[in-house]
This record gives C-alpha cells, sequence and structure tokens, in this order.
C-alpha cells in the first residue's frame, strides 16, 4: 500500500508557515527532494497555496537559472496533484490537479483513505499549514520528513499547535546538511 509523507521546513521554534522569510535551501537538499520524489507520483496542497505553487514550480521549469531547481520542477509538474480545499476552486491551472472538497472531518478521513487506497507510489503532503494539522489531527499518515533549519522564526504558525492527536515516532533517518540544516526522517508507530 502507498505511504503518506508529511514533508516540510520548520524552524526550530516550530514555525512552518512564512517559510521564505528564513529557510536556506541548499543544492545538496533540493538533490535529495528530488531523489526522494523517485517513490512518489502524487502530491498534496492546501488550497490556500495551490496558486502560489502551481505559478511558481510551472515558470520554474523553463525559466528557472538552476538545471536542478528545473529538474524538481519537471518532476512536480509531471505529477498528480491534489488540491484539499473547503470550497470550490475554479481555476486549477497546474498540470494532473483534481480537487478533494472537504466538508468536515468525515469526509477528509474517508477521502484521503480513498486516495491512498488507490495504486500507485506515495503521496507527498507539501502544503500548507493547515493541510498538515488535518493530517496529524487525524493521524493519516505513515512517515514525517522534517527540515529543521538553524533559525529561531518566532513569528508565524506553529505546526503542532492545534493538534490534540496523540501519537509516536520512530527516527529511521538523520542528515546534517553542510547549511546547517537537519534533515529529520520519521516513521509513524502504528498504535500509539
Amino acid at each position: 500500500m502507498r505511504k503518506i509523507i508529511l514533508y516540510m521546513q520548520i524552524s526550530l521554534d516550530g514555525i512552518v508557515s512564512d517559510v521564505n522569510q528564513w529557510m536556506t535551501l541548499s543544492d545538496e537538499i533540493v538533490e535529495d527532494a528530488l531523489e526522494s520524489y523517485d517513490t512518489v507520483d502524487t502530491i498534496v496542497v492546501g488550497g490556500n497555496t495551490y496558486p502560489s505553487m502551481a505559478e511558481y514550480w510551472q515558470n520554474a521549469e523553463t525559466s528557472s537559472d538552476s538545471d536542478l531547481e528545473r529538474s524538481v520542477a519537471k518532476r512536480i509538474n509531471e505529477m498528480k496533484k491534489v488540491v484539499i480545499s473547503r470550497s470550490q476552486i475554479t481555476n486549477l491551472v497546474w498540470n494532473n490537479s483534481q480537487q478533494l472538497v472537504i466538508d468536515d472531518s468525515e469526509s477528509f478521513v474517508r477521502e484521503i483513505k480513498n486516495l491512498k487506497n488507490r495504486e500507485g507510489k506515495n503521496i507527498s503532503v507539501e502544503s500548507g499549514v493547515k493541510t498538515w494539522q488535518l493530517f496529524l489531527q487525524h493521524s493519516l499518515f505513515d512517515e514525517m520528513w522534517l527540515l529543521v533549519h538553524p533559525v529561531v522564526a518566532v513569528q508565524g504558525e506553529k505546526l503542532f499547535t492545534h493538534v490534540e492527536t496523540k501519537f509516536s515516532l520512530q527516527l529511521s533517518d538523520s542528515k546534517i546538511y553542510k547549511n546547517g540544516v537537519v534533515g529529520l526522517h520519521y516513521q509513524k508507530i502504528e498504535n500509539s
């Protein structure tokens, strides 16, 4: 069965919003992200972040100065995109996009379980804060990939603020990048 992977950039104080204010990527991090996409054929994004991500990655495929970033953009643009939103989005402009309109917690859980049970490779939940919190709150994930940036962001939305569901994780891999970012790869321990 395919896995649901939560993939996020996070500051030392748990902030996951406004990452452009404090996030520091490197070729090393981007290369690892590109490699991780070998096991993924679907990405999930929230309705609020969908427009900016769609615009960025569609443009990056042809206009980025970086060969590496163009490679990532090409890979992402080819993947299926699932947009989670509480209301209908009229302009799904990104290639291979579909929308899941979520009315309540029950419909969210049902739709995500249906998505997970379909044939295919893994699913990467790429953004945004509310979307990650929904997956965490309902413990609907198998792995968590955190890229912890060496910064205290102070302002922004914290990842675990509205999460009230307890779960346990086991560290399966870690990596210290040259720019000080620490990559942490966790597996969720079932029945925790």
